[in-house]
């Protein structure tokens, strides 16, 4: 099965997305971690399809992990979404230029992220209802 990371230090917005996980039968094993220490780890251990990286973490915060992991030969192919409430201007575009391919911002919007999600991994809503 495919692994998704979440990368998210608030228990709060964590339950959200696994909630979308759930509930929208999305099709990945969710491996969640709470720090961009973490991150670095589980993209290397688990090789995941995807990250969900919040950017206000402590320590590592999400666009450092994010540098680090494209830099990384090992973990550059995985694509990483930015998922934060950072939404000033200039904010989705930091997300990008370090290595993001998508800036989504919180509060999360859980149909979007569930439709999102599913058209990465290919899954038909049809599938997702079953």
């Amino acid at each position: 099965m495919r692994r998704i990371v979440l990368v998210e230090d608030n228990p709060m917005n964590r339950d959200v997305i696994e909630d979308i996980f759930e509930f929208d039968e999305i099709d990945a094993e969710l491996i969640t971690v709470g720090s961009g220490e973490e991150a670095l780890e589980a993209a290397r251990t688990f090789q995941p399809v995807l990250i969900l990286m919040d950017i206000g973490l402590p320590g590592i915060d999400g666009l450092e992990a994010t540098n680090r992991i494209k830099a990384d030969p090992v973990t550059q192919q995985i694509e990483v979404w930015a998922i934060t409430a950072h939404a000033m201007k200039g904010d989705a575009q930091k997300a990008l230029d370090a290595g993001c391919s998508a800036h989504i911002t919180k509060p999360i919007n859980s149909t979007d992220l569930a439709r999102k999600l599913r058209s990465f991994l290919g899954q038909t809503t049809c599938e997702a209802q079953k």
